[in-house]
Formats: C-alpha cells, sequence, structure tokens
C-alpha cells in the first residue's frame, strides 16, 4: 500500500520534464535520449526533497539554482501544475496563513512530517484490525495468545510515540489532504486538525468494535471506495453514513429479540434435541436482514443462500421465510406416512432448504432460497455459485445485479475445507463469473473441541479471501449497529464492483458443538465467560435504555410478546400437511415436472427429421470468411461434412453430439458444456469452439444455427473437479428446460468430486425431493496408460444405485423414476445422441452418468444419418450375426470392450460367441435381459470387462442375472483379476491382459 503513494511520480515531476525536450537533453547531458518516463527512478517520491527545495530556491532566487534548473522551472509547465502541486501534500501548518521564512528547513521538516503522518495513517490502515476490539469476550491476552494464532501478528504499537513524534508536537495542525485520488482521510478535501486529533480518529475508525482489511487490494478505484466509507465520519448526511436513529435502534432491537427468542424457545421446549443453535451469534440475523434490504435497494430481487447447520434454523425461519410451525413439525418429527407421496427419506431439520417471497424493510420484493445440503461443510458452496449463476443467465444482461449470492461460513470450515478455494477460484473466471459473493464467517472461534491455533495456520480464519483480493471486514457480533454497517458496506461495495465481500462475524456459540455437548470439558475458560455474557438482546436493550431509547418496562414487555409469540405459534403445528409443504417448496420452474408421486415419461421420442438436422449441419460446415482453421481441423471439419451428407465417413462421436445439442437449442433448451478442455475436448474428439491460426479468435459453430436457437455455453474450467462439479450441478438446478454437461479430463479424477455424488447427485431427490439434472461425462477404458487414466470407477455408481436387486420393480416406468440415478455406457454415436435428446425429452430429470470410451470416438465407430432420423436408445443390443440356435456361448458386455472383443472375433472369423451389449446398467434392463436370457436358454453365459473382478460392472449385472433366473443361470467372469489398483502401469502387460480376455471370450 505505501508504494501506491511513495512511488507515484509528483506532477510537477512529470509536467516539467515531459514539457521541455531540450531542457530534457541538458539534463541528461547526451545529445538524443529517450523521453523521460514518469516512473524514473530520479523522478519518484524519493527525490521530492530535493527538487522541492530547488524550486523553493529558485523562487526567491533564479541564481541560486543551476542553469538546467532554471530552464526546466521556466517551462509553462510548471507554473500550470505549481498551485496544485502545493497544496497536495501532507504538511504542517506553521501560522494561520501557512508562510515559511526559512526554505530549506520548511521543506526538510515538512517531509519528514509528511513521511511521519503518511506512515501513520497507512499503518492504521494495514495494520489497525489486528488491534481492533472485535472479540465480544475480550478473551485475555495470554487466553488468547495460546488459543488462536492472530496475536503473533500483532503490531508492537499503534500509539503515536511510535510514528516518531514527541508529546510536544501532538497538538500541531496539520494539513492531511495527500491526493484527491487516494480518498477518504488522505483525500485533499480533508480539513487541517493537530496531530493527536488525526491519531484519535484512526484510532476511533481501524481498532474499533470493526477491522477493516483492505490493503491487500491492487484496484485503486476500489482501495478509494472502502477508504471514503471507512473513515467517512457517521454525522454525514449521505445515508450510507448515517448515525442510526432511535427508530433505527429498535428495529434492531426486534430483530435480535425475535432471533434470541427463537432460539430460547427450543432451548426451553427441546433442549435435548440438536439443533445446532445460534445462540452467541444472533446477529447474524440482522445482519442478513440488513444486507438483503440494502441489495434490494440496489436491484437485487433474488438471494441464493448456502449455509452449513449452525444457525441454519434461525436463518431458514427469519431470512428465507419458513414458517415457525413447520420448523417445530420437524422438531417433533415428521411421520412416514406424511413422506409416501414423494417417496422420500427426507433429512435431519438442520439440512433441509426453503425458499419464499417477501418484503424488505424498505419494501422492496425480494426472493430468498437457502439450498439444502449435507453435513459435509462447505459443499454447497459451489451448488450456490452454480445455481446463482444460473438464474442471472436467465434474467439477461442485469442477471448480476437481479441474483446475489450469499455463503455462511463457519470458521474452521472456511480455513480448513478445500472447496472453499475451489470455488473462491472459479468466481472470477468468465463461465462462472456471478458478480460477487458476500461471504459470511460465523466465528464462533472454535471448531467443534478445536481451539483455532489447530484449525490454520494464518493469522485469520478469512485470510484466504486476501488471495482473492476481497476486501475482509472483521466485526464484533455483539455491537449490532456496527454489524448492520458492515453487511450494509459489503452489499454497496459488491453492487458497485461486482466482486465479493468477506465478513468475519465474531461471536461465539453459547453451547457446545450441539445442545448435548459440554465444552466446558476442552474450553473451561471459554465457556467460564460465556455463561457469565449476557444475551445480545439484554446487552442492547441495556444500551438504548441508558441512552433513552426505550424504557426497562417497555423492553421487558418486548420480551415477553416475543416469547408469547413462539409459543402461541407452535400450536399451529397441528395443521400443518407436510406433504403440501414438500409441494409448496418446488420452485415455480420445477411445477410441471413429474415428482416421485406422478407418472413419469420414460422414453420420449428422441429420433429428429432431416429437416431439423439441416441447420445444424449447416452450422457445421461452416466457417467464418477468412477464419484460419488448423489444418487438422479442417480435415476434421472436410470428414463431418462428407459423413453428415451421408457418405462412408458416418457419423462419428463429436459430430453426434453436436447435432442432438443442435437439435435441443432449436427446440428452445440451453446448454451449457463445462469442465477441464471441453472445448476442445481431452481427446480431441469435440472442437466445439474454433481457433484462428492467425490472430487466435474464436469461433464456436453451434452458438450460430439460427437467430432463434437457445443460447449455448461451452466453457473451459479451472483444474477442479468438487468445486467445476458442484458449480454445474447447481446450475442444472435452476431450470429442467436446459442440458448442462460436465466433463471430467479422465473419468479417473472424478473421484475428487465424490463429495458432489455422494451427498447430492446420489441422494439430493430422496434427501430434499430435488430433482437433480445435471449430466456427468466420464471418460473411460483401459488403453495401457496407466492407473490414473483408465478407469472413471464405473463400480461405485454402480454400488449407489438405489434398486432393489431381489425385487425389481417391472414397470420401466416405475424402474426409471424410482431409481437415484441412470448409468449408461453406450457403444455408438447414435447411441450416445438418442441419449442426450432422451435426457431432457422427459417430464421428469435424474441425475445422468455417462461413460465413454477413449478409444473408439472416431471411425470405425461411426453412425449414419438413418440411424438419428428413426429409433430411439436401445438399453441392451442383441447380436444378430450369432442366432440362439447356433451359439455356443453368449458374452455380455459394457461399452468399449465390446468393439475390441467384436475385432478380434471378426479377426478370428468366430461364429459362435454371440455379444451382447449392456448399454444401460441403472436402472438394469429387467425385461430386456429377462427376454435375451430366455433366447437363449441354456447357452453358457459370460461377462468380460477390461477391469479388475472387484470393479467394473460383473458383480452388478451377475447379482441381477441369479435373481432374474432364481440361482439357475451361472454368469462366468472373463476380466483382470482382483486388484487393488485399477491398472497396471506397462504397456506389455496391459497388452497381456488384454489378450487374455480376448482369448477367454472366444476360447
Amino acid at each position: 500500500m505505501l508504494r501506491r503513494f511513495t512511488q507515484r511520480p509528483v506532477s510537477l515531476f512529470a509536467a516539467t520534464f515531459t514539457g521541455s525536450l531540450s531542457a530534457e537533453q541538458r539534463f541528461q547531458s547526451a545529445p538524443a535520449r529517450r523521453p523521460l518516463h514518469a516512473f524514473d527512478s530520479y523522478l519518484s517520491g524519493t527525490s521530492a526533497a530535493y527538487i522541492e527545495e530547488m524550486y523553493l530556491r529558485f523562487k526567491k532566487d533564479r541564481s541560486a539554482v543551476d542553469a538546467c534548473w532554471q530552464e526546466i522551472f521556466d517551462s509553462s509547465d510548471v507554473a500550470n501544475f505549481e498551485v496544485s502541486i502545493l497544496k497536495q501534500p501532507i504538511r504542517v501548518i506553521s501560522d494561520g496563513e501557512g508562510n515559511t521564512t526559512d526554505v530549506g528547513s520548511s521543506v526538510s521538516q515538512s517531509l519528514a512530517d509528511c513521511a511521519r503522518l503518511t506512515w501513520m495513517i497507512l499503518a492504521f490502515e494495514e495494520r489497525g484490525h489486528l488491534c481492533a476490539q472485535t472479540d465480544p469476550l475480550s478473551l485475555s491476552d495470554e487466553l488468547h495468545a495460546e488459543r488462536a494464532p492472530t496475536r503473533k501478528y500483532r503490531p508492537l504499537s499503534l500509539e503515536l510515540e511510535s510514528f516518531g513524534f514527541t508529546p510536544a508536537e501532538f497538538d500541531r495542525v496539520v494539513k492531511v489532504g495527500f491526493q484527491a485520488e487516494a480518498g477518504g482521510i488522505l483525500d485533499t478535501s480533508t480539513p487541517p486538525m493537530t496531530i493527536r486529533q488525526l491519531h484519535d480518529r484512526l484510532k476511533r475508525i481501524y481498532c474499533g468494535n470493526v477491522g477493516y482489511e483492505f490493503s491487500h487490494i491492487a484496484d485503486d478505484a476500489q482501495s478509494r471506495f472502502l477508504r471514503e466509507n471507512i473513515e467517512s465520519e457517521r454525522d454525514s448526511a449521505d445515508p450510507l453514513h448515517r448515525a442510526m436513529s432511535n427508530q433505527d435502534k429498535l428495529h434492531i432491537l426486534d430483530r435480535l429479540g425475535s432471533a434470541v427468542f427463537f432460539e430460547d424457545y427450543f432451548f426451553r421446549k427441546h433442549n435435548s434435541q440438536k439443533r445446532f443453535g445460534l445462540d452467541g451469534g444472533e446477529s447474524l440475523v440482522l445482519g442478513l436482514s440488513s444486507l438483503i434490504n440494502r441489495a434490494a435497494d440496489h436491484g437485487v430481487g433474488e438471494v441464493v443462500l448456502g449455509m452449513a447447520h449452525r444457525g441454519r434454523l434461525n436463518i431458514l425461519h427469519h431470512i428465507c421465510g419458513k414458517p415457525f410451525e413447520v420448523i417445530f413439525k420437524e422438531f417433533l418429527g415428521v411421520e412416514a406416512d406424511e413422506l409416501k407421496p414423494f417417496k422420500l427419506q427426507s433429512d435431519v431439520k438442520y439440512h433441509l432448504g426453503f425458499g419464499s417471497s417477501s418484503k424488505t424493510r424498505n419494501g422492496k420484493d425480494v426472493y430468498v432460497e437457502m439450498l439444502p445440503n449435507p453435513s459435509h461443510l462447505e459443499a454447497v458452496n459451489p451448488v450456490v455459485q452454480g445455481k446463482a449463476r444460473a438464474a442471472q443467465f436467465h434474467h439477461g444482461a442485469e442477471g448480476q445485479k437481479r441474483v446475489l449470492p450469499i455463503e455462511l461460513h463457519g470458521d474452521a470450515a472456511f480455513s480448513g475445507q478445500g472447496v472453499v478455494f475451489e470455488t473462491m477460484c472459479i468466481s472470477e473466471v468468465g463461465g462462472y463469473h456471478t458478480g460477487g459473493t458476500i461471504h459470511v464467517v460465523t466465528n464462533n472461534q472454535i471448531g467443534f473441541t478445536t481451539d483455532p491455533k489447530c484449525s490454520r495456520s494464518s493469522a485469520y480464519c478469512t485470510d484466504l479471501g486476501r488471495t482473492f483480493q476481497c476486501p475482509i471486514f472483521h466485526v464484533n457480533g455483539d455491537c449490532p449497529e456496527e454489524v448492520v454497517r458492515v453487511f450494509e458496506l459489503a452489499a454497496n461495495f459488491r453492487n458497485q464492483f461486482g466482486k465479493s465481500v468477506v465478513i468475519d462475524l465474531v461471536c461465539y456459540r453459547r453451547n457446545g458443538h450441539n445442545e448435548s455437548d459440554d465444552a466446558t470439558m476442552t474450553q473451561p475458560l471459554m465457556y467460564k465467560l460465556i455463561k457469565n455474557t449476557p444475551h445480545i438482546f439484554n446487552r442492547y436493550g441495556a444500551t438504548l435504555v441508558k441512552d433513552g431509547v426505550i424504557t426497562e418496562d417497555a423492553l421487558k414487555a418486548k420480551a415477553q410478546s416475543f416469547k408469547t409469540h413462539y409459543n402461541e405459534t407452535a400450536k399451529k403445528v397441528e395443521n400443518v400437511k407436510y406433504a403440501d409443504v414438500l409441494r409448496g417448496n418446488i420452485p415455480d420452474r420445477w411445477k410441471n415436472t413429474a415428482y416421485s408421486d406422478a407418472t413419469g415419461e420414460v422414453n420420449p421420442s428422441t429420433a429428429v427429421t432431416v429437416q431439423q438436422l439441416e441447420p445444424v449441419i449447416k452450422a457445421l460446415n461452416t466457417l467464418p470468411e477468412g477464419f484460419a482453421v488448423h489444418p487438422k481441423i479442417k480435415a476434421i471439419i472436410d470428414r463431418r461434412t462428407k459423413g453428415l451428407a451421408g457418405g462412408a465417413e458416418g457419423i462419428d462421436w463429436g459430430a453426434a453430439e453436436a447435432l442432438a445439442l443442435g437439435t435441443l437449442m432449436q427446440e428452445g433448451y440451453h446448454v451449457r458444456i463445462s469442465g477441464q478442455d471441453v472445448e476442445r475436448a481431452t481427446f480431441s474428439q469435440r472442437h466445439a469452439v474454433l481457433h484462428d491460426q492467425k490472430t487466435n479468435q474464436t469461433y464456436t459453430q453451434l452458438a450460430n444455427i439460427s437467430p432463434t436457437q437457445a443460447p449455448l455455453t461451452i466453457t473451459n474450467s479451472p483444474l477442479s473437479e468438487y468445486g467445476v462439479l458442484g458449480f454445474d450441478m447447481g446450475y442444472a438446478l435452476y431450470d429442467p428446460k436446459q442440458f448442462v454437461m460436465w466433463e471430467a479430463q479422465f473419468g479417473d479424477f472424478a473421484n475428487g468430486a465424490t463429495i458432489i455424488f455422494d451427498q447430492f447427485l446420489s441422494a439430493g431427490e430422496s434427501k430434499w425431493n430435488q430433482q437433480q439434472a445435471v449430466v456427468v461425462s466420464l471418460p473411460h477404458g483401459y488403453d495401457g496408460n496407466g492407473p490414473e487414466h483408465s478407469s472413471g470407477r464405473l463400480e461405485r455408481f454402480l454400488q449407489s444405485v438405489s434398486e432393489d436387486v431381489e425385487t425389481p420393480a417391472l414397470s420401466i416406468n416405475e424402474r426409471h423414476h424410482q431409481c437415484n440415478w441412470e448409468v449408461t455406457f453406450p457403444s455408438t454415436p447414435a447411441q450416445y445422441f438418442h441419449l442426450i435428446r432422451r435426457h431432457v425429452g422427459r417430464n421428469f430429470r435424474k441425475p445422468w452418468v455417462n461413460f465413454f470410451s477413449k478409444q473408439f470416438l472416431r471411425a470405425p465407430n461411426l453412425s449414419t444419418v438413418e440411424e438419428l432420423t428413426s429409433g430411439t436408445f436401445q438399453p441392451v443390443i442383441a447380436d444378430p450375426s450369432v442366432p440362439a440356435s447356433k451359439a455356443r456361448r453368449v458374452v455380455l458386455c459394457t461399452g468399449q470392450i465390446y468393439h475390441i472383443l467384436n475385432k478380434h472375433r471378426n479377426d478370428t472369423k468366430n461364429t459362435d460367441v454371440a455379444l451382447v451389449r449392456v448399454e444401460q446398467l441403472a436402472p438394469f434392463p429387467v425385461a430386456e435381459v429377462q427376454s435375451l436370457l430366455k433366447e437363449y436358454d441354456g447357452v453358457e453365459l459370460m461377462w468380460a470387462q477390461e477391469e479388475p473382478k472387484n470393479m467394473g460392472a460383473f458383480w452388478h449385472v451377475e447379482a441381477r442375472v441369479e435373481a432374474y433366473t432364481n440361482g439357475s443361470r451361472t454368469l462366468k467372469y472373463n476380466g483382470r483379476a482382483v486388484s487393488a489398483s485399477p491398472s497396471t502401469g506397462f504397456k506389455y502387460v496391459h497388452e497381456y491382459e488384454q489378450n487374455e480376455i480376448k482369448r477367454a471370450a472366444f476360447e
């Protein structure tokens, strides 16, 4: 920060040395040199004393300076800049007129004062937060030093003497205006004050109940905005800096009272149940309501909120509008019959979500939705970002102004969970930017039983925000007026710059980790202080009584009214019909979607007409005039052009995908494809975004089908699985009328997003009645590239399938509707085409996990146009080349291994082994497989796979074959032996194992 002021050239230097070329040349003693640059070392602020002194000597006596300086100081540029220059620097005012007699000593004294005063101002700005009184418990230095790493970073002193001033200088009057661009105290409009007054003001601003961190921000406009807002006096007429009125204070008291007595009700009535209450951090409710109120004034109409369990019930009620009686119903317990209409397992009450519209204090309508999330802390963060981005996308150009994402964190989780970094990492990337997120850390100063010193290595739990240039505000949670100001400032900053803000709400946890936990076992001194700390309602109320804002009797009456309100509202629980609550909480865009209590359309028509394909084909064959496409891509386009025209080149995997997506966009479905390298695709099969080889300009053919097509987004992502899949999953939650696909670079790397798979995609509908619509695309198949580039872990997805092997649903509708997700491994481009269209053509949504071969994305694995214009997806593909009467063996398989076995069969001219492809593994195609088993009655059955026996689909398929035949048919295994690792790392071992699989299939 100091660099920002000391290295910027004084305007006198720039004006002088760019104003007269002859003077420059004489000064540099060279006949021809480059023009002086504003940042030349001898023109920096460090030379200010010398040049200013020379100029003042020149003003008194021209002969006192060298002739070259006379020529410079005579230039018109200096005359033009003289007035503005001399008024700006920090300087001591020696008398009423500011006159000086001793030029040399005056300049030296002024510069010394300037240096010390600037040092002091910047010291408070940069390090004042370390001395701020943000801890509501006022933990002693000794106790805090043992508990938190913050003390290690505390400055030695910010006292006045530390900056080189003696007591005799404290009352000297100084003009502290430095430059208009700086803002705040450093602005030229700041009136004169004594050094003591300046120090007191800085201490009051930066070492009070709020600690401000923004010196790490490189953007000058953002720094100036913050400085002006932070350092402005609170009696300003500006509403952003106004003093709190009595009406404001009573409103604060009401918000605090409602939050405090919400927790009080459950403490009195249901203290044995876990609720992870907000006791000790109730000012969070006040802060959020203030934030949303101010954001709504700026035009926000929709808020997407994500948080963990701490304080969730309180926020659901006060911020999201969830009725108290519904929350109480969940406390008492929802009976199984009440969940049956939606076939839910549901979840604990502090994981559930809710959304509703309400009016802010200023009368603005805002829809606030809290997303459901698991106990995996911070897992919901990227989901919030994705859903907010989708909402912004659908709102159009003003989307980022209309939709605000808010993430609430715990102190230990914010610094400890990697998904926080992953989510913040993508926050400024083009395809994922949401115009700034308000991050609020509810800082209990403890993580379960772990002290901060064991939770992080940094001074603050919020230090991650510095990495992403976020301003960070640390505020004492027991100072409600400061809480309001900080949250409003965050809303103003986000509105102004579209950037994220981090708020560190320092509070405490009145109970243990949960209500039955005894925290005194591990934090005895801390909880002794907490026990003696009054509730914030009582503390703030006492302050208002003392200030004459409210009477003692009125305060007591207000407290009683809150107790009565919750007691009476709880009686309404008997009228709550929980199935209606679930149905009513379905977002409007999903109202026409069939949930598990309705009939689903499993197999919609997916074939298209030639007329539907023609505009897409034209777009795929067209490039802008003069576009220099890469020669290899030009060859691909030429081949596709011939194949799409019906030639022998056929339709490869990338073309089939493009045709499917193109026809969907023509039908009005927004398409988004996201992931590492998806624009080209890891295996060069997509080439969706083309790069001009001369200009590096890009062109996306699918985005140029027709003016009426739905929008297309294809965007490369940062190197993240957890964060990006969570984002795209959240994006897909917003509207069913879109196709959203996340593709892993290699299927093996998808396990970096395991929490999203396990907690959201696999179980989201069962727990939260939240249909998941995202498509997961996983490259899978063995090619000798080692254990990290072979397997998408097919077995893990199949293990989580919610399908009863013993009693499968006979109805295809029931199987698809009741299954938690769909797992496919299509073998042809046409099959992939129909799967894409099937996914959005239904009247319900399921997560779709699609595996695809890395080896067979091109010839000879081709399809024809006729396969797209007729037929549909086939979950099982029989082998007509080997009739049952001639079959010695039926080899069941899925995906890539089929092509390997089929080639070997053709090479060896085998005619008695049928290869049957199971293209859909979940929900399992019961009827088709049963029909197959009946057709090949008495024929040996084998399952072939590339994976080891303890991986892949063998156990999944074997259990079903056994169940469907009552144990009368055995499925023989053919694949790699049991292994801890998915594959070998040696090419020759891989080839040997592949040959053994091929040999065993036909021996």
